[in-house]
């Protein structure tokens, strides 16, 4: 692997784990459209059962959520494949929320494809499991 390569991939890597802290800070925030701006056009979340695609259903998804104020952080975050345009990893979450004035926690793991787009990586699918 040439130099130039290498150095590619550790910019890739540090340009996916800034994608998952602008996701946190997004959420944090409580910005969906900043958050739809973190996926692909074709993109798709999955949750238990419940699959939300494109950006309508991601809004659909995100506006429901963040009245409840969520605070995501993401802990241990691995990348299980990197190429050039894609990647897959998966990431620990503890999540903080107030839900009618009583706070909730909870933790489980989101596994990721990445798309690289325009020299931008973005989530093409975020598959959430709780613990």
């Amino acid at each position: 692997m040439s130099e130039g390569d290498r150095i590619r991939r550790l910019e890739d890597r540090e340009a996916i784990r800034d994608l998952l802290a602008h996701y946190c800070y997004r959420i944090a925030r409580g910005d969906v459209d900043a958050v739809l701006e973190l996926f692909t056009e074709d993109c798709r979340v999955v949750i238990f059962d419940d699959v939300f695609e494109g950006p309508a259903g991601l809004r659909a998804l995100y506006a429901s959520a963040l009245p409840v104020s969520p605070k995501p952080y993401i802990h241990n975050h691995l990348l299980h494949e990197l190429e050039e345009h894609s990647a897959t990893g998966s990431s620990v979450f503890e999540i903080r929320q107030i839900r009618d004035g009583v706070s909730e926690t909870g933790g489980g793991c989101y596994d990721d494809r990445f798309l690289k787009q325009d020299g931008e990586w973005k989530f093409s699918e975020r598959r959430f499991r709780l613990y």
